[in-house]
């Protein structure tokens, strides 16, 4: 006998897992004073607020883009792409995230390395008002194609207590947008493509620390954090931003997503110029040869929410919302998005 349980010669590190659960604990503790008493039993239990009449649950991961944090052990951003996937997505259906569960799985766990995800998730949580209640984390030798690879997702739940009022989409609103920064968290098997980072680790890795665009590493600049917007949305409403609707640009990018809330009668117009896009998106496009229409059903192309204003009564005082758009009729045969002009 080596002093190794079975199942730790067999790659799960029990010990390891009751470390990560207690850093886990005590990061929690810092955060929400009390919560830590959630982790790490069977389930996570709140109080749910009374008069609840109406819930929301969303969940949602990061995908490939793990790969290139994993390959570049830098996990710093990770848990912003995992929280904003699924908790701005609560949000645009009108509901205020409230609690949030995530599930980690890698092929082998080091809780000192790996505790940088949870803080991650942690600090986006915090940005979006909501609390981190549990979750699971997994160490699953040989099911990844290697021991170092991630996978992260997380499960958002709102209630309406605190529902965000959205009135009637009709033609004539403006169309408001707040900015992404750059990819966000779609689009990456064909991002690792572009830049050749599908093949051998030691070399994408290599790619990611030596290569430099605009001014910074490659890695840097493709694990720019999904921004979380919603309480600067709040605050505008708090000064009397009246809404209609929200979008939140994720899979399908400008064109596949507006949809999802527009009346089967309207549709939106988006003008390309209104903006300037991340250079990120140009670099690519050229890159690789895409065309326009390609590009706005695969990325966000710099712009993470749509706002529709419920009226001129109020606009936005945040620099950080531009006027992108407009809502108006549409015919039986036109597409319910049209995006005009050219990206500066």
């Amino acid at each position: 006998m080596n002093g190794k349980s079975a199942y730790s010669q067999a790659g799960v590190n029990i010990d390891e897992g009751d470390r990560f659960i207690q850093m886990v604990r005590q990061h929690i503790a810092q955060a929400w004073p009390g919560m830590e008493k959630e982790i790490g039993g069977f389930a996570g239990e709140v109080n749910i607020p009374l008069m609840v009449t109406r819930g929301s649950f969303s969940t949602d991961g990061v995908g490939t883009k793990l790969i290139i944090a994993a390959i570049a052990n830098n996990f710093a951003g990770v848990g912003y792409d995992a929280v904003a996937m699924s908790v701005v997505d609560n949000y645009v259906a009108g509901l205020r995230p409230k609690y949030v569960l995530d599930y980690f799985a890698t092929g082998k766990l080091i809780a000192s390395k790996h505790i940088a995800i949870v803080d991650s998730v942690i600090e986006a949580c915090q940005l979006a008002q909501c609390k981190l209640i549990g979750g699971e984390t997994a160490e699953m030798p040989r099911f990844f194609r290697h021991d170092w690879f991630v996978d992260l997702v997380t499960f958002s739940v709102a209630f309406d207590n605190r529902p965000v009022e959205l009135s009637v989409i009709r033609p004539g609103q403006k169309v408001f947008a707040l900015p992404s920064f750059g990819l966000a968290s779609n689009g990456y098997s064909l991002v690792r493509n572009v830049f050749g980072l599908t093949g051998a680790p030691s070399v994408a890795r290599r790619k990611l620390f030596d290569k430099r665009i605009f001014g910074r590493p490659l890695q840097e600049v493709l694990l720019e954090p999904t921004p979380i917007w919603i309480q600067v949305i709040e605050d505008e409403r708090q000064r009397g931003l009246q809404l209609s609707g929200m979008v939140h640009i994720t899979g399908g990018g400008l064109v596949d997503n507006p949809p999802r809330v527009l009346p089967d009668d309207m549709k939106m117009i988006i003008d390309r110029a209104t903006w300037r896009r991340p250079e990120i998106f140009g670099y690519i496009q050229e890159r690789h040869n895409i065309s326009v229409p390609d590009m706005d059903r695969t990325f966000n192309n710099g712009l993470m929410m749509l706002c529709i204003l419920d009226s001129d009564s109020y606009l936005p005082a945040n620099s950080d919302f531009k006027e992108v758009g407009v809502i108006e009729l549409r015919s039986d045969n036109e597409p319910q998005v049209q995006l005009i002009g050219n990206y500066q």
